[in-house]
């Protein structure tokens, strides 16, 4: 983990020389989906109002230099703007919004790149029913440049290492039983959305009628339940494996490998609760289970289908055994019951190495340590191949440059090409080629080569990298399942209540400028699960590496 620290470091350090020294930017485009029709009513004077605060919260230099409690001014308008009836009493309100903000001097103005145009167009000012004085006066403020640091702008928490929007208060407080700050949540989420996914391109519904379609949502909230689903479906709508919010998620990591999804049936892969190898789920008490999948399906953020099937196989096993219920199964061509008694979570404590064969080696690198790297890699040297397996959840907590130098032949590393902010333009996105770092060969003792790694559905993020990096660097082998499509650096939102959803902040992209969210990474070597290998207890993935070692 403490190379991606140092990246992104190095990362944030270009970003703000760069918009420091106006040197030439390189903008990132890609065309967005927008909704520009608001004619008024009682979800677009909120969806506008959302808009407006948004706008003036990222780009009004009062509000930029925290001059104000944005958050507050929301709040104060919220009644009135509730209580309204007409597009008058909302623009009045909105009026006050824009007078509360006050005068500004600025009077430098962005040329509205192109990338600026495609991520956040301004179409819906145009087509709104705003009235022209409001209109005209947000068209100003949106063309101005915004200085670094923005006061609610996305930056660098060097305490934790963390992204994260600036200066958001938690409210420690009960948030789904007030309707203003159940919006105030609402809002600050999508905002930062808009301004700061580079991803708005790649989701399957365009964000604006995501909002039109969630602030129904967030006001009709009668408990706790009802509100963390509105903002699951929301979460969802990212369609980034990264888009998690906490509090809400279900997911175990104990849980993950119990089931697996093949040719639409739930299979059980490791027994528990009475079940079998191989045993087809079909019903978890008196709901079927293709049911309670697609319900699931609604409520999951994730890049790929792949990524997908396999969370809602962990929640589905948390259901299914780790509470009473009757389970229905199908088993050698005969449907049965099974009374199932909760079990508290489990996970196999496996080896972080091991000897396959004289000749094959295999490392786990979630459990892999610094400490225990050289020794390992050392005892490997005389082995024909080594099997690295980014396959499980866990610290990962090796050093990173250590082990590239025991895999590169070469001292230049070479890592995907990014798109980033521009600080200036919240909305807007640049390129940052060309990226390598050097890889310091008295780290190690000597270069491993014939080299596999082992990926699937759930390498993501950090894991998901290296195998990027061993693939295009290292003349490594991938072998196993497309991964999940999740990349860079994860930015964290605090919202009201005390939680914080998160999604994914920079963009990664091949050299061939191919997008790798939402792609993920193709293995080498394809392998898939069928119901006789999980009868038979075989990891498909470990025994397809094993071979192509032996046979390569």
């Amino acid at each position: 983990m403490k190379h991606n620290f140092i990246l992104f470091i190095c990362i944030f350090c270009w970003l703000f020389s760069s918009n420091a020294q106006n040197t030439a930017k390189k903008y990132f485009y890609r065309p967005v989906q927008f909704v520009c029709e608001h004619p008024f009513d009682d979800t677009t004077k909120w969806a506008i109002t959302c808009r407006v605060w948004g706008l003036l919260k990222y780009y009004h230099p009062n509000v930029t230099a925290g001059k104000l409690d944005w958050d507050d001014l929301l709040l104060d308008a919220m009644p009135a703007i509730s209580s309204s009836t007409s597009e008058a009493q909302v623009n009045s309100e909105l009026k006050k919004m824009l007078e509360i903000a006050g005068s500004y001097n600025s009077t430098t103005r962005n040329t509205c790149s192109d990338s600026l145009r495609v991520n956040v167009n301004l179409c819906w000012l145009e087509h709104s029913f705003l009235d022209n004085q409001i209109k005209e006066e947000l068209k100003a403020i949106a063309s101005l440049n915004v200085d670094y640091p923005s006061y609610y702008g996305i930056d660098f928490n060097k305490a934790n290492g963390q992204l994260s929007p600036q200066n958001e208060k938690d409210y420690y407080r009960n948030v789904y039983s007030s309707l203003e700050f159940r919006l105030l949540a609402l809002f600050r989420y999508w905002n930062v959305i808009y301004y700061y996914s580079p991803h708005k391109y790649l989701m399957d519904k365009s964000w604006d009628e995501t909002l039109l379609e969630s602030i129904p949502l967030f006001i009709d909230v009668t408990d706790k339940q009802s509100y963390q689903i509105a903002f699951l479906k929301l979460a969802a709508a990212l369609n980034d494996g990264h888009g998690y919010i906490s509090g809400t998620n279900l997911y175990d990591g104990a849980c993950v490998d119990l089931l697996e999804y093949i040719d639409g049936k739930t299979v059980v892969r490791n027994e528990t609760g009475g079940t079998r190898k191989g045993d087809i789920i079909k019903r978890i008490g008196n709901r079927d289970i293709n049911s309670i999948r697609d319900s699931l399906s609604l409520l999951i953020s994730t890049s790929t289908k792949g990524n997908k099937e396999y969370r809602i196989n962990s929640y589905v096993a948390q259901l299914a055994f780790f509470q009473e219920n009757d389970l229905t199964i199908f088993r050698d061509s005969k449907e049965i019951i099974i009374h199932i008694l909760p079990e508290s979570s489990r996970k196999q404590n496996l080896p972080m190495c091991k000897r396959i064969s004289t000749d094959i080696g295999y490392v786990d690198l979630s459990k892999l340590t610094t400490d225990k790297m050289d020794s390992i890699l050392i005892a490997y040297s005389d082995a024909s191949g080594i099997i690295f397996d980014l396959r499980n959840t866990g610290s990962y907590a090796y050093n990173v440059p250590q082990l590239e130098c025991y895999l590169s032949e070469s001292k230049v590393l070479y890592m995907p090409e990014m798109v980033v902010w521009d600080l200036e333009h919240p909305g807007s996105f640049l390129w940052k080629r060309d990226n390598s770092s050097i890889v310091n060969s008295t780290k190690c003792s000597h270069h491993l080569t014939n080299v596999v790694f082992l990926i699937n559905e759930s390498t993501q993020s950090f894991t998901e990298t290296q195998a990027w990096i061993a693939q295009n660097n290292f003349h490594a082998t991938l072998i196993g399942r497309r991964t999940s499509g999740a990349w860079g650096q994860v930015v964290w939102i605090p919202l009201p209540g005390k939680q914080r959803a998160a999604f994914s902040g920079f963009g990664l992209f091949s050299p061939n400028g191919n997008a790798l969210q939402r792609e993920g990474i193709i293995p080498d070597v394809e392998v898939h699960p069928t119901l006789e290998s999980i009868k038979a207890g075989k990891d498909e993935i470990l025994e397809a590496a094993i071979n192509y070692l032996r046979n390569n």
